[in-house]
């Protein structure tokens, strides 16, 4: 048997006969500490570590195993030590193998997922977890199955794949709502706030991540840390920068006291991207230097990439441009290393920036090209709508609760299949009703003026960030008072709604086109150039002026201006 120790409050008896009481008592420390392992984590190392003390007393390998499953979760989770508890996890995995033990076996793989997570190893990770998860369902785990699919959904987030993330953690949402698991669902809210505020929708994501905090206040400590770092990040996007700040140095404070070193490491990262956008490179750097050197101690290579692209993205506009694009070297090769996507579009977009302030206009195009190439890979038509099934599926649900009629849909649809049809069509309307009233104009179908504002708040945001170029054009339908007045309100809605279609086709996935008020629109016109936006404009007020406009109303004409 695997010799396994850990500091206990007392030396172990000499020899101790393994009764059934004895086993029993065992089992039923290490079976309560691991639901209270992140809500009251001191209770549960002192079960947990009892019960080691004991099974090792009694030559128990089981007990062992499940009482290592406990504190190398908390040693992984909570101080960051992914070494030690990847080595704890796999001796316990191998002594409940050997044991033909099925019991605590996929808790041990899901966390196992999270050691190869946080050190960069994605594909294993992923690999684990989908084990676990299979492990949980044939045992009908629900709440296993619950953290199995709120870790899939982690290892998607960072491979870039954004859509299947987002689905994984809603279904994770969906199942802690349905076993009343109050506490569990923060987890859940706090991923899918992530990924809003990486879509460009930080109100949003305040929203599901306040919520998330709310649900922690008095429980698990380190899901409410990590909660106002998400907060302090969604008010950098909205540019609240004082609020930021106070959000993230709260984080950083608590995290620190946790001796969660790869967290804290990312919150200072954060702290000096709003630094460094106020103009203070020196705190900027400052920070970012002590980001890289916690990064490096614990051993949390998940965030590495973003340090050092913002470390390199500021050495080259500080003038030290060798060093710069050593660390956006370095970030690339790490990204490409653990395949998260999102990292690579960002380093290579450093990149050009960079050699384009150094001069090598060849290698500024090279990874200029490559940039968009994965850029589109991670926000791309095919997550953005993964992306929408299933922020629609969350709102459909959440109308149901709204409406008080979860549980009666529920029992209605396990009754008769013309039933669950007609139940399912209505909840699709009304979800589809709600995605137009909160997102796009209901005369025209383009964008409305929230969904604009967070939009253009994101996009200048990442323009000024990265040095991007991004063009605003306003587009006025011509004399719309004479069409109203000369051909009435109804073919007037007509003339906005065309107008709308035509610049939604003529404009690019990634640009939006949005309805800003009356007959006037806005386009957001992502990674283009004034030149390049006065060529597109041209060509709208050309598609425009030369359309069938008789086809709605003989004798109408009309011409737009835009600018």
């Amino acid at each position: 048997m695997t010799d396994v120790r850990l500091d206990t409050p007392s030396a172990p008896p000499a020899a101790v006969v393994l009764d059934d009481a004895l086993r029993s008592r065992i089992d039923g420390l290490a079976e309560e500490a691991w639901p209270i392992r992140s809500s009251e984590h001191t209770r549960a190392e002192s079960l947990a570590t009892e019960a080691l003390r004991l099974a090792e007393a009694a030559d128990y390998p089981v007990g062992i195993a499940l009482a290592l499953r406990t504190l190398a979760w908390q040693q992984v989770y909570l101080h960051s030590d992914y070494e030690g508890g990847e080595v704890q996890l796999r001796c316990s995995l191998d002594l409940l193998e050997r044991a033909g033990e099925m019991r605590g076996r996929a808790d041990v793989l899901n966390a196992l997922g999270l050691t190869h997570r946080h050190t960069g190893r994605f594909s294993e990770a992923l690999q684990v977890h989908l084990e676990a998860l299979g492990r949980y369902r044939a045992s009908h785990d629900r709440p296993g199955e619950a953290d199995a699919l709120g870790s899939i959904g982690g290892v998607y987030h960072l491979l870039g794949d954004l859509g299947r993330a987002l689905e994984h953690y809603q279904a994770a949402l969906d199942l802690r709502r349905t076993l009343g698991d109050t506490t569990g669902t923060a987890y859940p809210l706090i991923n899918i706030g992530v990924i809003h505020a990486m879509i460009g929708e930080p109100e949003r994501a305040v929203e599901h991540t306040t919520h998330a905090l709310e649900l922690h206040a008095d429980g698990d400590a380190q899901a409410a840390a990590v909660c106002l770092v998400n907060l302090g990040n969604a008010y950098v996007d909205m540019g609240d920068d004082e609020r930021a700040l106070e959000f993230l140095e709260r984080a950083a404070s608590r995290l620190n006291e946790l001796e969660n070193y790869g967290d804290e490491a990312n919150c200072l990262c954060d702290i000096g991207r709003i630094h460094e956008g106020r103009g203070d490179d020196t705190q900027a750097f400052e920070y970012y230097l002590r980001s890289r050197e916690l990064l490096e101690r614990s051993g949390a290579h998940i965030y590495l990439p973003e340090v050092l692209i913002r470390l390199g993205a500021l050495r080259v506009r500080t003038g030290k441009a060798d060093a710069g694009l050593m660390d956006l070297d370095e970030a690339l090769r790490v990204s490409e290393s653990q395949g998260a996507r999102q990292h690579a579009h960002a380093a290579h977009e450093a990149l050009a920036a960079a050699y384009e302030t150094t001069g090598d206009p060849v290698r500024a195009l090279e990874h200029h090209r490559a940039f968009h190439a994965v850029w589109r890979e991670v926000y791309g038509t095919e997550t953005n709508l993964r992306i929408q099934h299933a922020v629609v599926r969350a709102e459909m649900q959440q109308t149901q609760r709204e409406a008080g009629i979860l549980r009666e849909t529920n029992e209605a649809l396990t009754r008769a299949d013309e039933e669950k049809a007609r139940l399912l069509s209505q909840l699709q309307e009304q979800a589809a009703e709600l995605e137009r009233q909160t997102r796009e104009d209901p005369l025209t179908g383009a964008f409305n003026r929230r969904h604009l504002d967070a939009q253009l708040a994101a996009e200048w945001e990442r323009a000024r960030r990265f040095s991007r170029p991004l063009t605003v054009a306003m587009v006025d339908v011509d004399h719309f008072k004479d069409v109203n007045d000369r051909f009435s309100h109804a073919v007037g809605d007509e003339v906005l709604r065309t107008v709308a279609r035509i610049l939604r086709e003529n404009t690019r996935g990634v640009d939006v086109v949005a309805r800003y008020g009356g007959e006037e629109f806005c386009l957001i016109l992502v990674e283009a150039t004034a030149d390049e936006a006065v060529q597109l404009c041209d060509r709208l007020r050309g598609l425009i002026a030369d359309y069938d406009w008789a086809s709605i109303r003989p004798g109408l004409a009309l011409t737009v201006s835009m600018g």
